[in-house]
């Protein structure tokens, strides 16, 4: 793989094979600003390696890194950043492989970056797009938190519907490298649910951070309603356990008040799941409290980008 950009686009997929051409297809149309692509495959079993094998003979500007194992989202995204850092690229910019890129969306992050320099003399930490679902509503699970001085800052940039955030989503996230040395890489241990959450956190505790409203992404999931560990089907309650554990491992580094607002939040979950007309609710709350327990032990480290080794892509 060439390096053809100060930007990459890191794609993590697993066994969502035409989602994923979906995404690179629309990655690879973008008008103006150009990503080169990093596809980092957690061991998909759907024909992915061959449909990337395809597209890897018509351009150069995609990379493949194929894992011998599933290790989740969050091992993903730090396997690709740790690529993307070590390979000297500027911007990193991070989505699930159903994430559907409009064909500004990079360029109007690009020039927010600018814009941002330029009023405040700070590069950004992170970049958030607004991400719709299919029928163009706001995409529930992709709100980003504002930051409380959001209508308090430079009106140049309040014009510009560039607003401060302290988290967001993996859906479209650029990150400047600068924020990824300084802060290291995501908690591969996390494997999935609130990686992107303590990580965002974590950026914007010393970096600004921003979403761009003009960064348009689609997120093509089945529904808008999000995870839902109260109304999900009985077969994906087990990966819940995930959640908790994050939460609470993020509360704690957060502090005092987030680990109450966690336990609220619990307590909250198991009434409405008694409440509703739910099956398995012994089920769905023993997997809460599995999750619970072990964030009590759980600490994962920051791993920093100059401590690892390379990766070999193609």
């Amino acid at each position: 793989m060439k390096k053809h950009s100060k930007v990459i686009a890191v794609v993590v997929t697993y066994n969502r094979r035409k989602l994923l051409a979906e995404c690179l297809h629309a990655l690879l149309q973008q008008n103006h600003a150009q990503a080169d692509i990093l596809v980092v495959d957690n061991a998909s079993t759907d024909g992915t390696d061959e449909l990337m094998n395809r597209l890897i003979g018509k351009t150069d500007r995609i990379g493949y890194l194929r894992l011998q194992e599933n290790i989740g989202g969050a091992g993903g995204f730090y396997r690709g950043m740790k690529c993307a850092i070590q390979a000297g690229y500027e911007h990193i910019w991070l989505m699930d492989d159903d994430t559907i890129v409009t064909s500004t969306a990079l360029e109007e992050l690009l020039q927010a970056a600018h814009k941002i320099q330029h009023s405040t003399g700070r590069s950004y930490g992170y970049l958030s797009s607004r991400a719709v679902w299919t029928d163009g509503s706001l995409c529930k699970m992709n709100r980003q938190h504002l930051r409380g001085e959001a209508f308090y800052q430079n009106h140049m940039l309040l014009e510009e519907g560039i607003l401060p955030i302290r988290s967001a989503s993996f859906v479209s996230l650029l990150v400047h490298r600068e924020a990824v040395l300084a802060q290291g890489l995501p908690f591969r241990e996390y494997f999935i649910w609130g990686d992107d959450k303590e990580y965002t956190l974590r950026i914007a505790r010393k970096f600004p951070c921003y979403v761009v409203n003009r960064s348009v992404v689609v997120h093509k999931m089945q529904s808008n309603n999000g995870s839902d560990i109260i109304h999900d089907e009985v077969s994906r309650i087990d990966r819940y356990r995930y959640a908790f554990r994050n939460d609470y491992a993020t509360a704690r580094i957060e502090g005092k008040t987030e680990v109450f607002r966690y336990f609220v939040i619990f307590a909250r979950t198991v009434i409405r799941i008694i409440k509703s007309n739910s099956s398995h609710k012994g089920k769905r709350i023993y997997t809460m409290m599995r999750g619970m327990f072990a964030g009590l032990h759980f600490y994962p480290q920051v791993t920093y980008a100059s401590d690892v080794k390379g990766e070999k892509t193609t």
